[in-house]
């Protein structure tokens, strides 16, 4: 197997990936190959292994899954790549491992998180204390443009009300229109940048809570 076989084979071994996501790992690899020149391209083929090997273990960092290196045989992979579909060797009593391991790490977790739980506790009532306060920010802004608009229909209203005397009531009746417009036009654009900023912050704190059991944002 060449540099291109094994690029050729890399990619459709990540054909359920995303395309972005494909196309940057194949060309990482290919940028490697050619970074090391053709006179070495061997021994980087014997470095990287076999195609599914370098393929499982761009999926399991991608997915946030494990990657048990154990189970690919790279002494003689190469050698059996092309007579076998990806040079995994068959696991035996010895070499699977403990049930338990699952419950191990869970419980591991579990004390983990009993440890560290007052200042996770604290940590936890900082990032709420600064969301509630960016979210009330931008609330209040709303809140303060309507109240200048409703201002605005008020001081309006007195003016007309000064009919008795012309020029007041021109004066009060532009000055209260001219509140009404500032205001209309401070609450649109405070609702609208409310539109943009809560859903951005929405998402954030969704790839916040999935980073530790997925290993990257969605």
């Amino acid at each position: 197997m060449n540099r291109i076989g094994f690029l050729a084979e890399l990619e459709r071994l990540l054909a359920d990936m995303p395309e972005e996501e494909r196309r940057a790992a194949v060309q990482y690899y290919a940028d490697y190959f050619a970074d090391a020149g053709e006179e070495k391209e061997a021994d980087v083929l014997r470095e990287l292994g076999s195609p599914r090997k370098v393929a499982e273990s761009i999926k399991s960092d991608y997915y946030g899954t494990e990657f048990n290196e154990s189970e690919f045989d790279q002494k003689n992979c190469m050698e059996k790549y092309g007579k076998t579909s990806g040079c995994k060797k068959e696991k035996s009593e010895e070499d699977s491992r403990p049930w338990t391991s699952g419950k191990v790490k869970l419980l591991l977790i579990v004390l983990i998180v009993i440890a560290v739980w007052p200042v996770s506790l604290g940590a936890a009532g900082i990032v709420l204390g600064i969301v509630a306060s960016v979210v009330c920010f931008f609330a209040g802004l709303v809140i303060a443009a309507v109240c200048i608009m409703i201002a605005g229909v008020a001081v309006a209203g007195m003016g007309i009300a000064l009919f008795v005397i012309p020029p007041a009531a021109m004066i009060v009746t532009g000055v209260g229109l001219l509140l009404f417009a500032v205001g209309l036009a401070a609450t649109v654009g405070t609702v609208k940048l409310c539109i943009l900023v809560y859903p951005a912050m929405i998402r954030g704190f969704v790839n916040l809570c999935r980073r530790p059991f997925y290993g990257k944002a969605v």
